[in-house]
C-alpha cells in the first residue's frame, strides 16, 4: 500500500506548526499493541506491525473522503496489557496502559484537538478495557475522542458476527476467534497480507495449536458462565466463556505460543479481514467527525473492574 501523502509526523512539528493547526480539522493517528510472542513463526512485533499498517489504510481513506482533514502520526506505542505469559513479552498493567493513552488524549484535548484514532491488533481484556476505560473518561472531561476500532471487532471476531463473516468470507475457526485467537490462521493470514517478508519460511511446518480441556480457574469460570447465561445474563455469559478460554490455554503446562492453525492462512484472508476492519474503523471515525457519541463495549466491559489487577 502507498504511503500517505501530506500526512504529518507529530515529533516532526515545531511549536508554531503545531499552533498553527486547525484543531477542529485535524486527527491524530496512532498505533498501540503491546511486545508479544507470536509463535515460531512471527515476530514479536507483530500487533504493532498490523496496527502500523491499518494507520495508513485509515489515512488513505479519510483523506480521500475529508481531503481538508490533516492527519498528525504519533510514533507506535509498543505497550499493552495481558500479552502472551511467555519469555519474550513485554506487557505492562492495565492502569499504566490506561494511564498513558489518558495522558496522550488530555494533553492533546488542552492544545484544543478533538480526535484521536488508534489502530490495535490487541485482543487482550484488559488491554481492551484499560483503551475503552480512557475512552470513556476522555470524552466526560474534554468531548475528546479516542476510537480503538479493534474493541469492537474483536467481539466481531470472538462471537462469529454474521456481518464480519459475510464481509470476509470467512468461517469460525479461522476469523481470530477464541480457537484461532493468536498468531494462527487469522493473524498469519493478516501477516502475509501486510508483508510477507516478516514471517519465517518454516512456519507450513507448524503443527495447528488446538484447545485443551478447561480444568481450574478455567473451569470454575465456565460453569460460572454457564449460570449467568441461564439467569439471562447472556452478554457477561458469553463474555466469560471467552475468558475460560484463554485461560485453559495460557494455563496449559504445554501451551504452544499460538493458537490456531498458521499454516492455513492465505494472503486473500488477510486482505479480506483488513478490508471488513476498515470499513469498521471508518464507520466509527464518520461517527466522531460528525459530532456524535461513540461507545464500545469490549469483551468483558461488564467486569471491567478486572482492569485494575495486575499482571
Amino acid at each position: 500500500m502507498p504511503q500517505v501523502s501530506g500526512i504529518k509526523n507529530y515529533v516532526e512539528l515545531t511549536y508554531g506548526e503545531l499552533q498553527s493547526l486547525k484543531k477542529d480539522r485535524t486527527v491524530m493517528l496512532l498505533s498501540v499493541s503491546p511486545i508479544e510472542v507470536h509463535g515460531w513463526h512471527l515476530p514479536v512485533g507483530t500487533d504493532v506491525i498490523i496496527a502500523e499498517h491499518l494507520l495508513e489504510r485509515y489515512a488513505n481513506e479519510l483523506k480521500m473522503r475529508h481531503p481538508d482533514l490533516t492527519l498528525v502520526k504519533l510514533p507506535p506505542l509498543y505497550v499493552g496489557s495481558d500479552a502472551l505469559p511467555l519469555p519474550g513479552s513485554l506487557s505492562v498493567d492495565a492502569k499504566y496502559l490506561q494511564g498513558i493513552l489518558f495522558s496522550y488524549g488530555k494533553g492533546l484535548a488542552k492544545q484544543g484537538f478533538h480526535y484521536l484514532f488508534v489502530a490495535d491488533n490487541h485482543g487482550g481484556p484488559r488491554h481492551q478495557m484499560a483503551i475503552e476505560a480512557a475512552a470513556r473518561k476522555l470524552w466526560r472531561k474534554y468531548k475528546f475522542y479516542l476510537l480503538d476500532p479493534f474493541n469492537a471487532d474483536f467481539r466481531k471476531m470472538v462471537q462469529h458476527d454474521r456481518d464480519l463473516l459475510s464481509k470476509t468470507g470467512l468461517q469460525p475457526g479461522n476469523c481470530g476467534d477464541d480457537t484461532d485467537s493468536h498468531a494462527g490462521t487469522n493473524e498469519t493470514s493478516l501477516m502475509l497480507a501486510v508483508d510477507p517478508n516478516y514471517i519465517k519460511e518454516d512456519y507450513p511446518d507448524s503443527l495447528a495449536s488446538k484447545p485443551v480441556r478447561k480444568k481450574g480457574h478455567a473451569k470454575l469460570v465456565t460453569n460460572l458462565a454457564t449460570f449467568l447465561r441461564k439467569c439471562g445474563l447472556k452478554e457477561t455469559g458469553e463474555d466469560l466463556l471467552h475468558l475460560a478460554e484463554t485461560l485453559a490455554w495460557v494455563s496449559d503446562p504445554e501451551m504452544k505460543p499460538y493458537m490456531g492453525d498458521p499454516v492455513k492462512a492465505t494472503k486473500e484472508a488477510g486482505e479480506a479481514m483488513l478490508k471488513a476492519r476498515l470499513d469498521d474503523a471508518i464507520e466509527l471515525f464518520e461517527k466522531a467527525l460528525r459530532g456524535e457519541k461513540v461507545q464500545i463495549r469490549p469483551l468483558l466491559w461488564s467486569l471491567r473492574v478486572l482492569r485494575k489487577l495486575p499482571e
